[in-house]
């Protein structure tokens, strides 16, 4: 019989801890943020303590709500941003803040790293940018190396929680690959791409399978957490592979869109898609992999504009942007909004690119510059989304998944851009997902292939605004290439 379960999230900009019943059904939540320092342009940094403190003040919340299912609970799951890296010193004290995947400081080692781009690709299966944790240590050990010559462990962001919670140094599969130190055919830490470094693989965590049961939680974590002793803790995977595990996929073929603070789109295989521009991770499921074509700017992007119409950040704040962007057309006559605000993954990879409204006249207001936001928005993502395939290839149902399906407007533009129906389960994310994976895992492993039952809504297709998306779209695809241009 199964327990409760909890899924420990720790994302971009804040913790979320999802707690499931005996049925796998969400019955708490709670949530914390951390900071993130910017100290120079392109730099985007956590001190991996507050990521500690979070998910102890998080603890505590969910804790006085919901006391009586968490003194039975079974398991512990934990996944995380991907390219995230911790360097530790010989005490295992973290020696400076960790990179985020948005930073983009390292264009330089990129370019260095891209020399050998066709072997590290061969190894990693994935091509060098500025988001992987390769480039970003290879920039602290240039450009830091007095304190580089410190580093004795290395690990990452989920595994840096796991430590604190179990004592061990593990991590899984999709997390290796995101460093770009594992050898994906070799299934190990790959010798070759840590000499970059000038590391050794024992330098590293042990690398288990996402459904593994690494070990249970230290009695006096079980203490402070004020849970009970022997709770099991799986190990988990990436924060991508578990909201898409979460939505319901399980087979090659399957398309899953996910909106946050970046937006990606998962397409399941079973082997590694072999385009350059993608991401491409091993999946919790046996034998499966997931590509990803990322836009570094989703939810952020409609949070920057909605910060800068002078509304709050919270639902009240969205739900007036929103109303504010209705009272635009679609297509925000010739309005178009480029939501480059931090370089761009997919298609163009390119760090540099910058953010631009075009086509602005006297014509325009508040209401154009709101909703081309939410356009371009919704424009990246289709751009993105032809890098895994042609256009008539597109499904005629898309799952969508993260904090982006709640806002229907967002939706709406979306289904019309894509021209296909869109199953909305806002629900279900990458709390849920692991939380799913840990509570499965401890019963039997080989249930992760269950499909769960996943409530959502639909939104179809606006007949008036396909057409004048396409076109729109168009446009929107040729400034790219110009602005790729004008910032390459």
């Amino acid at each position: 019989m199964s327990k409760p379960a909890l899924g420990i999230d720790l994302g971009t900009s804040s913790i979320k801890i999802c707690l499931l019943d005996e049925q796998g059904l969400t019955i708490g939540v709670a949530t914390q943020r951390y900071p993130t320092h910017s100290p120079h342009e392109r730099w985007m940094e956590q001190d991996p303590q507050d990521w500690l403190t979070a998910f102890t003040k998080a603890m505590a919340e969910l804790a006085g709500l919901h006391a009586k299912s968490l003194a039975s609970l079974g398991s512990i799951c934990l996944t995380s941003a991907a390219h995230i890296g911790v360097l530790l010193d010989a005490e295992d004290r973290p020696l400076r803040r960790a990179l985020l995947w948005s930073d983009q400081r390292s264009t330089d080692q990129v370019k260095e790293l891209l020399q050998a781009e066709e072997e590290i690709y061969a190894i990693s299966a994935n091509r060098p940018s500025p988001s992987w944790t390769l480039p970003h240590f290879l920039w602290v050990k240039e450009r830091e190396p007095e304190l580089y010559a410190q580093v004795r462990r290395v690990c990452f962001s989920k595994d840096y929680l796991l430590h604190w919670l179990t004592g061990l140094w593990v991590t899984d599969p999709a997390t290796a690959v995101s460093s770009m130190l594992y050898d994906c055919k070799g299934h190990a830490w790959s010798s070759r791409l840590l000499s970059y470094l000038d590391m050794t693989p024992n330098q590293l965590p042990r690398i288990m399978d996402s459904c593994a049961v690494v070990g249970t939680l230290l009695p006096e974590m079980a203490t402070l957490l004020g849970l009970p002793n022997g709770v099991a803790v799986v190990n988990g995977s990436l924060d991508s592979a578990t909201e898409t595990y979460g939505s319901g996929a399980r087979k090659a073929g399957d398309v899953v869109i996910r909106i946050g603070t970046a937006g990606g789109i998962h397409k399941l295989s079973e082997k590694p898609m072999q385009i350059r521009s993608l991401l491409t991770y091993p999946f919790p499921l046996d034998a499966l992999w997931y590509s990803q074509a990322g836009t570094n700017a989703a939810g952020s992007a409609i949070g920057w504009a909605t910060e800068q119409q002078g509304f709050s950040l919270d639902e009240t704040g969205f739900a007036q942007f929103d109303e504010l962007a209705a009272r635009a057309p679609a297509g925000c006559e010739g309005l178009l909004f480029h939501p480059y605000l931090n370089g761009e993954r997919t298609p163009y990879w390119n760090a540099s690119l910058r953010g631009t409204y075009s086509g602005l006249s006297f014509l325009h207001k508040r209401s154009h510059m709101a909703r081309s936001v939410l356009e371009g928005v919704c424009f990246s993502l289709k751009d993105a989304l032809l890098a895994l395939m042609k256009e008539d290839e597109i499904p005629p149902h898309i799952m969508v998944v993260g904090g982006g399906a709640k806002d229907r407007l967002l939706m709406e533009i979306l289904s019309s851009v894509l021209n296909t129906t869109l199953l909305l389960a806002p629900g279900i994310d990458s709390a849920y997902g692991c939380a799913r994976i840990g509570q499965l895992s401890l019963n039997d492993p080989t249930s992760l292939a269950m499909l769960d039952t996943v409530q959502s809504s639909s939104v179809v297709p606006c007949k008036e605004w396909v057409e004048v998306y396409a076109h729109a779209f168009v446009q929107y695809a040729k400034r790219s290439d110009t602005l790729v241009r004008m910032y390459s």
